[in-house]
């Protein structure tokens, strides 16, 4: 009898809990299980999609989307943050994040928003927004801190480009080759 009245204490008393996934596979249509929240490991295979995600991503010929990310992803396709990425590192063939990132990106090509805390490296990187430290063969930005590769373009550099052609508007020269700094 004392079982059950605390049995019905607890289910009266309790609040819902919101718990996250430790582990969950996705596939095109498919998440198991289906909790939009991973804490802990998802492998995704050709699509994953969930609302956020903290742990190990891991993308085999997949597009790996989520709106928010923390932890580290190796994505064997592409990896879709619509949010931000907070700490983070993403390994992937393409970086596609229109959120803020803070943390690592690394790609063959990386399209990205805002990532001026964050070191971006990978053969192209092109960001609508400020980025932190770029290293790259191609590098466009609207704000960096810094550029190194083999075409550094920008609106506004912060401390120094460094390749064969960098352009900033507030450089000490707009075009120069090898190096540019801004102008005091």
């Amino acid at each position: 009898m004392k079982r059950a009245i605390f049995f019905v204490c607890l289910v009266f008393c309790s609040s819902p809990a919101h718990a996250e996934t430790g582990v969950q596979f996705a596939a095109p249509g498919l998440n198991l299980p289906a909790d939009p929240s991973v804490s802990g490991l998802r492998v995704s295979f050709l699509h994953g999609k969930n609302q956020r995600m903290r742990g190990l991503d891991l993308g085999i010929l997949s597009v790996s989307e989520t709106s928010s990310f923390s932890g580290l992803a190796f994505v064997g396709g592409i990896s879709r943050i619509h949010g931000s990425m907070s700490p983070g590192a993403c390994f992937s063939l393409v970086n596609y994040h229109s959120g803020n990132d803070s943390g690592v990106n690394g790609a063959f090509v990386n399209l990205l928003n805002d990532s001026a805390g964050a070191f971006t490296t990978g053969f192209v990187i092109i960001a609508k927004g400020t980025t932190g430290v770029d290293l790259g063969g191609f590098n466009m930005s609207a704000s960096s801190t810094a550029q190194v590769g083999f075409i550094n373009i920008t609106k506004r550099i912060k401390s120094f480009q460094f390749g064969f052609v960098n352009m900033a508007e507030n450089g000490f020269l707009p075009i120069f080759p090898v190096f540019n700094f801004p102008k005091q």
